[in-house]
């Protein structure tokens, strides 16, 4: 499974599929991507991870659209499950500071008061449009005012 995920498999219509995954993923990132810049290879490795955790009838439903803006429903997830298996989400976060104007430290403390858990519970939040859970939006406001209190600003 790994190595079909990252390209090395055998089966051409999956072959095909992180193809155009990968076409409409970069497509998205240079688009709208929020500032986050990924590589080829993270895009393809998340290309292969989303064929692998997708039906086939979602993956050409998702091709259809040509966008992530509004993926089908159940897919967000596996979107972004695979951009946590292929990029350190806490590196794109503090790349897209620095574009966006912040220092390298301010954007590295704020990257790092949030840990993998929180990220995700942030991401998923946006993505599916449901709130956090009540546990996950305490530790997340907390996580905030520790930020906004120990990082330079």
């Amino acid at each position: 499974l790994f190595v079909s995920a990252c390209g090395g498999g055998t089966d051409s219509s999956d072959d095909a599929q992180v193809d155009a995954l990968a076409a409409l993923l970069q497509e998205n990132f240079e688009e709208d991507g929020g500032g986050l810049t990924l590589t080829d290879g993270q895009i393809r490795c998340m290309a292969g991870e989303m064929v692998a955790g997708l039906d086939d009838d979602v993956t050409d439903e998702l091709l259809a659209g040509n966008t992530l803006d509004d993926p089908p429903p159940g897919a967000e997830l596996v979107v972004l499950d695979s951009l946590f298996s292929c990029a350190s989400v806490t590196q794109l976060m503090t790349d897209s500071m620095v574009a966006d104007g912040a220092t390298q430290a301010e954007a590295e403390c704020f990257a790092d008061g949030f840990d993998e858990n929180l990220i995700r519970a942030m991401l998923t939040s946006e993505l599916t449009g449901e709130d956090p859970s009540p546990e996950d939006e305490a530790a997340l406001t907390a996580a905030a005012i520790e930020v906004m209190t120990t990082c330079d600003s």
